[in-house]
């Protein structure tokens, strides 16, 4: 999934249920809290920093290079070896003669992913410093950087497991009433018991959607990708940050529209920046090409029957045909699945999350392609993002739109 953005949720602090959002009141016991992320992985930053300074400690660009390789795939694989623990039933069951036996090739499996995320921790801080610095390199030539050559605010990335985020709708309508960041270790069992409990209690309908970035700062980025997606994901939350202190972020909340626009241009210049930062390092723009692309071109045949099921919900909605419009999205999900598309959950919460990505294969809006427009103005990327960003509203894009197609 496309990243998410922090400046765009609002926390409501936790106390009595009486003035918690139905979201937070349901799902208080699992909410992720910001600021405790931050005490712990701020001191840990700066503390890498601090020892890559010291002469000597600080290796060279192709180690560096090579060590970003060895920490993908080491992350990939610690991951893999943890669903392997959890699901490995061999380990629950089993005659008493084999309990033995059974437990110490458990716990040799145990040692492996030890060693694996101790590897991992020994050589996070140097990949995230290393990305930072490619990923500087680029924005600089973007012309984002000051004439000391000095980048605000920093690319700064974290390497963790992102939360999920819950996502409340009207069932009468399509419309995102509230998004809550919730743990990132959320079963689908539990998020079933969440997304029950909160149409039961408020009529609502819900959806719990993991992420792959968060613009806290420093950005929490995932580390279970490509390295061309990770890069991608990290320039896209370095767009929220910079963008925060614009117009264009600054105003994200007066509408849905702005909601949209902010998350379409951090898609689209995000890719091209992230991009960019994968040749620099040696990548191969080439290679499986289309898994790096927007999720409307990325999938089209998805594209085009998730657009088609959005148009016919909203007819029935509003029509006032509520059951029939949740009827027809289960039928709907059914005929997805057997095509191979699975998706956990299909309701209006699911569509009032995905519409706002203006290039996602759900989206009906025209921001998506209005943006694209207005990129084609522009040789590069810098340019494009420095234009749009001092936009205030939706209506004061339009107008700029139309300025540049004159």
């Amino acid at each position: 999934m496309s990243a998410y953005v922090l400046i765009t949720i609002l926390l409501i602090g936790v106390g009595d249920n009486l003035t918690l959002s139905p979201g937070a009141a349901v799902a208080r016991s699992y909410m992720f809290s910001v600021a405790s992320w931050e005490i712990k992985n701020l001191p840990n930053k700066w503390m890498n920093l601090v020892m890559e300074s010291w002469p000597g400690n600080k290796p060279s660009r192709q180690r560096r290079l090579q060590v970003i390789d060895e920490y993908l795939e080491i992350s990939l694989l610690a991951n893999k070896e943890r669903e392997r623990l959890k699901g490995d039933s061999k380990f629950q069951y089993g005659s008493t003669a084999s309990t033995d036996s059974a437990k110490d090739a458990g716990n040799d499996l145990g040692d492996h992913l030890d060693q694996l995320i101790h590897r991992k921790m020994e050589l996070k801080g140097t990949v995230e410093e290393a990305l930072e610095s490619e990923l500087s390199k680029v924005i600089i030539n973007e012309g984002f950087g000051s004439r000391l050559g000095l980048i605000f605010p920093p690319v700064d990335l974290a390497f963790e497991d992102p939360p999920t985020v819950l996502v409340t709708s009207p069932r009468d309508r399509i419309f995102r009433l509230e998004t809550q960041l919730l743990a990132p270790d959320i079963s689908a069992f539990e998020r079933n018991i969440i997304e029950e409990e909160i149409f039961e209690k408020y009529d609502l309908s819900s959806l719990i959607v993991d992420l792959s970035g968060l613009s806290t700062y420093p950005t929490i980025t995932s580390d279970q990708a490509p390295l061309r997606a990770v890069l991608q994901t990290a320039a896209h939350e370095w767009l929220h940050a910079y963008l925060f202190f614009k117009p264009l972020g600054f105003n994200y909340s007066i509408s849905e529209e702005m909601y949209t626009l902010n998350e379409t241009v951090a898609d689209l210049a995000g890719r091209e920046l992230g991009d960019a930062t994968f040749a620099l390092m040696g990548g191969d723009l080439g290679i499986s090409s289309y898994r790096f692309q927007a999720g409307e071109d990325r999938f089209p045949r998805f594209t085009s029957e998730m657009r088609e099921t959005r148009i016919e919900v909203d007819h029935y909605l509003q029509n006032g045909q509520i059951e029939e419009a949740e009827n027809y999205m289960k039928e709907r999900w059914w005929f997805l699945a057997l095509r191979g598309y699975r998706l956990r959950k299909l309701n209006q919460a699911y569509f009032a999350f995905y519409n706002m990505y203006g290039q996602s294969s759900v989206s009906i809006s025209p921001i998506g392609d209005q943006v694209k427009e207005f990129r084609s103005n522009f040789l590069d990327t810098g340019s494009f993002v420095r234009a749009v960003s001092g936009v205030s509203s939706y209506a004061e894009f339009l107008n700029l739109l139309e300025i540049y197609r004159d």
